[in-house]
């Protein structure tokens, strides 16, 4: 049980790598906060932590929403007894439903550009500022956002997305500095393409062959990154704050078969 005593709140975290945490959190004996929009399948992972033997719950919230995200750490405080674990998992490139897509700068919808921001980086920011002063107070907490590659060695007509999550990096070191003092920590993982059961469900083979040449090891799976969750969220890395840590299968190290 690495995680004995801890209360954590997992954005998004009804499905993909969100979930993966949520889930593994809980086995490690953790209470968990489970967050999203659609309640059947939050209280589905919920229901699945439970039947494991841990403890969790839903909270529906639109973290897009400032005072939204102020009530969601608040409540799962409220119910956890405290807070010392935060994961910025959630992503999202559209506001109020409506739809608007990534793109080259040079056709950048100004729309998508602030939703991709609001939702990769502000409501981060939001999250945080409503957790950070109850960690202070427990002299311990572990902040852990959710990047991606792209941030770092993005891909064309992605530019709204890399930008994003290159702002919650620098995010990360700035957390990390501010509050290594008082036992705070915050970290990023950034993950090369990791398989998703809901996207890849008939992910055809010659798209399969293509992805996993962006590797040069093996495709991700989100269990790969619930597994650097828990040791990032855990007294393991006590020594560890502000890195960037390139959970990719050694593409950041080295050119692939494909770039992506």
């Amino acid at each position: 049980m690495r995680l004995a005593d801890e209360c954590a709140l997992v954005t998004g975290s009804t499905s993909g790598i969100g979930k993966a945490i949520a889930l593994e959190f809980g086995a490690q004996g953790a209470k968990v906060g489970v967050h999203g929009r659609n309640v059947e399948r939050g209280t589905a992972v919920v229901d699945q932590i439970v039947s494991g033997g841990g403890t969790a719950r839903f909270f529906p919230a639109d973290i897009s929403i400032e005072t939204a995200c102020a009530a969601l750490v608040a409540a799962v405080r409220d119910w956890a007894g405290g807070l010392t674990i935060l994961v910025n998992n959630a992503v999202g490139g559209s506001l109020s439903g409506v739809e608007t897509h990534d793109s080259k700068v040079g056709d950048m919808d100004t729309a998508h550009w602030e939703a991709a921001f609001r939702m990769n980086a502000t409501a981060p920011m939001w999250l945080s500022r409503a957790a950070i002063p109850g960690m202070v107070a427990a002299g311990r907490g572990s902040i852990i956002n959710i990047s991606s590659r792209q941030a770092e060695r993005p891909s064309g007509g992605l530019s709204a997305y890399a930008a994003s999550k290159g702002a919650m990096n620098a995010l990360t070191r700035a957390i990390a500095v501010e509050y290594a003092a008082n036992g705070v920590r915050c970290n990023t993982i950034s993950p090369g393409y990791v398989l998703n059961e809901r996207r890849d469900a008939e992910i055809p083979p010659e798209r399969r062959v293509r992805f996993e040449g962006m590797h040069l090891t093996r495709l991700g799976e989100a269990s790969d990154v619930a597994h650097a969750a828990v040791y990032l969220a855990s007294a393991e890395s006590g020594f560890l704050t502000g890195i960037n840590l390139q959970l990719d299968g050694g593409s950041s190290i080295a050119r692939a078969l494909v770039i992506g």
